[in-house]
């Protein structure tokens, strides 16, 4: 990529880099049943049968302004919203197919015209899903899995049909009827050619240059301008080189269901922003509107409390960088613009000692205060530095209450810019966690008594510890609902430190339940490998052999929801 593209691009992503948090709506017919989005796939309903869902479809509390004010109200800066689902049914005015809320309902109205009109009244950026590969009401819709057969024969689809006849001209008439289109989110495009990804990728810009796509246009990497991760999924500390984006949902389901009613609450959510903005992402949390037309109260009530949240920490999150350590911090996380850094302590962690000890801080504080206080008071800090050790340590003192809801967050003002040592320290707590793609990576072989799994790569740090004693290792890893743990680690594992092995399967020690990282359908998983005596102050080696390593470098983008166990990360805890 030549200089004078990487700025251009630059550009076009600035509003988008600097949101950090945007709302996220699937609203269509399968609101009425209230079964989700995939009800029509699942239970292989007709095409003519779940065609009379529209004459039902008739959302007469529908009110874009309400919409865009709840989003606005929380914090976010762009709205994403489904204007054709799986399902086919197009939730706009489209000449190309009658099978449209407009002609084929009731209703009769354009809601994304009342949208495009609410968001610029508000300063809010539209942006619309389509659902560009599979299409179960269009006989010749190709998908490399989920393809509507009970009602078309595979043999007789013929994709270009479907691609020029209805996709492309659909995203014409998004493109040229709503005025600007912040991006375009696409979604599962498995089987998609890399030439078809890109024609689509050229027709978005021949219509609106600055309209952004995602990852998502195309299961091939770097396709589109930023990577939407998996539903519901955080990455890992470098996994992504790119811009990227979490796509979650506000309980467990994407479309209206009255029957799903495990919420996450709004410290947890707090926590997931925090986090992901940590990690140099964006948040894009979603909503299910009910078939009359209104999002559930639920979200609602957890909206308006998190944007009392960001309105007072706005500085620590909008246009704010990663964290500028490549590790997560046991009491929350950081954020950075130039010349600062915010600390975002989770409240359940605020210090009982009155004091945060943070290490790896080479610039001098010339101001630390709360940034919940108004009238910035300095916090007093303390920064020493060994020699021997080359390690710098900065003590905040704090008060003895946290002074915010659910993350409170301090700010340190630095001379000159940002001077940190991104190497692996021990926290002063006596833990330190380290994702998988943080380490360096290399290929490896296979562990001596397993067999099975793929191929073994290895991950390697030097980590510093400055404080000698017993350290327990561990491994942390997501597990999807349906799968056991140690069938996902057959191949063994093997994990060395200071010239002392552990081999064998990781099993489940602990679950935490709410894990800033992962969502359902996971669940956090620890598992204790053993224990190793450090003997002194110093640099060790760490490395972990598995199969469940991923290589840095694949053709596709991995599918979240493909693996049944994914490995994270290796904890040290002093004991």
């Amino acid at each position: 990529m030549s200089n004078s593209t990487e700025v251009k691009q630059a550009q076009r992503m600035k509003w988008w880099t600097e949101a950090k948090f945007g709302m996220f709506v699937h609203w269509g017919l399968y609101a009425i049943p209230g079964q989700g989005e995939w009800q029509m796939y699942s239970e292989k309903i007709p095409v003519k049968e779940y065609e009379k869902l529209a004459g039902q479809f008739n959302p007469v509390r529908f009110d874009a302004r309400e919409w865009v004010r709840i989003a606005k109200e929380a914090g976010m800066k762009y709205i994403v919203i489904t204007a054709k689902h799986h399902d086919g049914f197009a939730m706009y005015s489209s000449s190309v197919e009658p099978f449209n809320i407009v002609d084929a309902t009731p209703f009769k109205r354009d809601p994304m015209k009342e949208l495009a009109e609410a968001c610029l009244e508000e300063g809010i950026r539209l942006c619309f899903y389509y659902s560009h590969v599979i299409d179960w009401h269009h006989p010749h819709s190709v998908h490399n899995a989920a393809n509507n057969t009970w009602d078309y024969r595979m043999e007789e689809k013929d994709f270009p049909i479907y691609w020029n006849s209805l996709a492309k001209p659909q995203i014409r008439e998004l493109l040229t009827q709503y005025g600007p289109v912040g991006l375009l989110w696409f979604d599962t495009a498995g089987g998609l050619s890399k030439e078809d990804s890109e024609d689509m990728v050229a027709h978005v810009r021949s219509l609106q240059p600055e309209c952004l796509v995602n990852s998502r246009v195309s299961h091939f990497k770097g396709m589109g301008d930023y990577q939407s991760k998996g539903d519901n999924e955080t990455p890992m500390y470098g996994e992504d080189e790119r811009p990227w984006e979490t796509p979650m949902t506000l309980n467990r389901t994407w479309g209206f269901s009255p029957k799903d009613q495990v919420w996450k609450t709004t410290e947890s959510l707090v926590r997931k922003l925090v986090h992901i903005v940590s990690k140099g992402g964006n948040l894009l949390l979603n909503v299910g509107p009910s078939p009359e037309g209104t999002i559930p109260g639920e979200s609602v009530e957890r909206l308006k409390e998190l944007g009392e949240w960001t309105r007072r920490n706005a500085e620590a999150i909008y246009a704010a960088s990663a964290s500028p350590f490549p590790y997560e911090f046991d009491w929350g996380a950081i954020t950075a613009k130039p010349g600062k850094l915010y600390l975002h302590i989770h409240n359940d962690k605020w210090p009982k000692t009155g004091k945060l000890v943070l290490r790896g801080v080479r610039n001098r504080v010339s101001h630390a205060y709360l940034l919940a206080d108004p009238g910035k008071r300095a916090l007093e800090t303390e920064q020493t530095f060994d020699d021997g050790l080359q390690l710098h340590t900065l003590a905040i003192g704090l008060p003895a209450q946290a002074p915010d809801s659910y993350v409170s967050v301090v700010v340190l003002e630095l001379e000159g810019e940002n001077d940190i040592d991104s190497g692996f320290t021990v926290l002063p707590s006596g833990s330190l966690k380290m994702d998988i793609p943080s380490g360096r990576l290399t290929e490896g072989y296979v562990i001596a008594g397993f067999e099975g799994g793929g191929p073994v790569r290895n991950a390697e740090w030097s980590v510093m510890v400055p404080q000698p004693g017993t350290y327990r290792l561990s491994l942390v890893s997501f597990r999807r609902t349906d799968a056991v743990l140690e069938e996902g680690f057959k191949a063994g594992v093997e994990l060395v430190m200071n010239d002392r092995p552990f081999v064998g399967i990781p099993k489940e020690d602990r679950i935490i339940t709410d894990s800033p990282a992962c969502q359902h359908p996971y669940s956090e998983v620890h598992s204790i490998m053993g224990e190793v005596e450090i003997p002194r102050p110093g640099h060790y080696s760490l490395t972990l052999k598995s199969a469940l390593i991923k290589e840095r470098h694949s053709k596709f983008t991995e599918i979240w929801q493909a693996d049944p166990v994914k490995l994270r990360s290796v904890m040290l805890v002093r004991i």
